[in-house]
């Protein structure tokens, strides 16, 4: 195919100056533009850095631009290996005032650059995860370590010995203790900061997989986003794939109509699905909106019923019905296809999820839309726990939640429909004793600690012997034979060297129902 010559003359003799067998190339390119076969390209000036910035005009350019020179007057004084400044000021033609002048501007150009682009370019690093894993278990070991001092300072400080005042006051060990505290709070949280990533990619990822399978099953589309800049632990953002590619794929071939159908329901042609995160306290909630038809709650119960999963009789609330969806092996579609039917991926979210110690929501208006709500922990590694303590052992509950802690008497518990019921301020509290929940043997105090937490917009307390405080918690995988315990989340090792559970309130509210 003929080429075009995109090469002026003047610039390939400039080019043939650089080469060093000139006639070879000298007798092949003029062959070329006789036969006009290939395309002949300009290439950067060798006095000029090889690839240029591309904000930073070079010093011909300049010259040319000011009107100083003209094209053929700077092609011909290229000709010659001196610096193009040097060269024209030789030539006569433009004066060494010029010349400086179009330099600085020159230098300028440069340093905007630099201020634009080089200190991004030079801000972030790649590090190996196994290093960052690595670097947040020596932080979580150190978090320790500080709660150990802690602990002995508040010892010491209760302590009313003669040699323990003696030890406090030469050493200033609770001064000591709260610059530790500080610091290892201030290195805790950066360090689990460089495990942060916006969300962003994950969501671009099914923009692509929305497009297709639409097309696929003949529907119109659209995904959007919100809150992508949220961001969340990296070991999370791994594991979310799968569950949401489940999700966008349902709201696809279940939840939105095809477009006549819509049409008919006064419902805009295209349908849409939104993804949008947002941070919620020590957490991250992700929301999966579509606005298609909804659950149909009949359905679903029907499906259960013909698949024994429930006996006719049970009555379920409406949040029940649609947990249904979940059960491993149940699907509403009448006939399998390459998108849904098999009954695999619901079961699939909801295992993901609580792997990751997180738990969803699903609510559903008929006609309008879906929507699943994902709530996930911020990290997995270090939260903020509060420590208490049943006949001895301790525990810990997730901070985040808990909004006080009360002193909880005799003739402030009643009980009604089989729940028990605390009287907070003229409020009414259900509460679970987790001292008969998890049958520890012992006769409780007289005076017992019930702490409130607030959980999915409803307060709910938890009876406990006493508070300790709050605890900078590391966590700890639990072993084989306690894995499967859904109540425990893991465990955390005390200042004491003793090993405290750490609770899962959404499964101890479960189990309690």
């Amino acid at each position: 195919m003929e080429g075009t010559k995109k090469a002026e003359l003047p610039q390939l003799d400039i080019i043939l100056q650089t080469s060093k067998n000139r006639q070879e190339i000298q007798d092949f390119l003029e062959k070329c533009r006789e036969d006009g076969k290939i395309t002949i390209e300009a290439i950067p000036d060798p006095t000029q850095s090889i690839v240029p910035d591309p904000e930073v005009k070079l010093l011909g350019q300049i010259l040319i631009e000011r009107g100083d020179v003209d094209h053929e007057r700077l092609a011909q004084t290229l000709k010659d290996q001196k610096p193009i400044g040097e060269k024209l000021v030789l030539a006569g033609v433009v004066s060494q005032d010029k010349i400086d002048a179009a330099l600085a501007e020159q230098r300028r150009q440069k340093e905007v650059y630099e201020k634009r682009f080089r200190p991004d370019a030079m801000s972030s690093i790649r590090v190996s995860s196994y290093k960052l894993d690595k670097l947040v278990n020596l932080i979580g070991e150190l978090v320790t370590v500080q709660e150990r001092l802690s602990q002995v300072t508040s010892t010491l400080r209760e302590t009313h010995f003669e040699e323990a005042g003696r030890i406090l006051q030469k050493f200033d060990i609770n001064a000591i203790s709260e610059e530790v505290s500080r610091l290892t709070n201030g290195l805790r949280d950066n360090t689990l900061s460089i495990r942060m990533l916006p969300i962003e990619a994950t969501f671009s990822k099914f923009k692509r997989l929305v497009h297709d399978l639409s097309a696929d099953l003949g529907k119109e589309i659209e995904l959007t986003t919100s809150g992508s800049e949220t961001e969340i632990d990296k070991t999370v953002i791994d594991k979310l794939d799968e569950p949401l590619m489940h999700l966008i794929r349902n709201s696809i071939d279940h939840g939105i109509e095809k477009s006549e159908v819509r049409e008919s329901l006064g419902k805009p042609r295209k349908g849409n699905i939104h993804l949008s995160a947002e941070h919620s306290g020590g957490n991250v909630v992700i929301h999966v909106r579509d606005d298609g038809g909804g659950l149909n709650k009949e359905a679903i119960l029907a499906k259960a019923m013909e698949k024994k999963l429930i006996s006719p009789d049970t009555l379920l609330s409406e949040k029940e019905i649609f947990n249904l969806i979940f059960l491993p092996g149940f699907s509403t579609a009448e006939k399998v296809t390459n998108v849904s039917g098999r009954g695999v991926g619901m079961d699939i979210v909801k295992r993901t999820i609580e792997d990751l110690r997180g738990h969803l929501d699903i609510s559903s208006i008929p006609g309008s839309g879906t929507c699943v709500d994902l709530t996930l922990p911020l990290t997995l590694a270090i939260i903020d726990g509060l420590l208490v303590e049943i006949a001895g052992q301790p525990f810990i509950l997730p901070l985040a939640i808990v909004e006080e802690c009360v002193e909880l008497k005799r003739d402030m518990c009643d009980s009604f429909n089989n729940r028990q019921i605390a009287n907070v301020r003229e409020t009414q509290i259900p509460f679970i004793p987790l001292r008969d929940r998890f049958n520890i043997e012992g006769e409780a105090p007289k005076i017992e600690q019930i702490v409130i937490t607030n959980f999915k917009g409803q307060k709910i307390g938890f009876v406990v012997d006493s508070v300790i405080g709050e605890h900078k918690t590391v966590i700890k995988p639990l072993g084989k034979i306690y894995r499967n315990l859904p109540e425990f989340s893991g465990a955390t090792i005390l200042g004491d060297g003793s090993v405290a559970i750490i609770l899962d309130i959404a499964k101890l509210l479960e189990t309690k129902r």
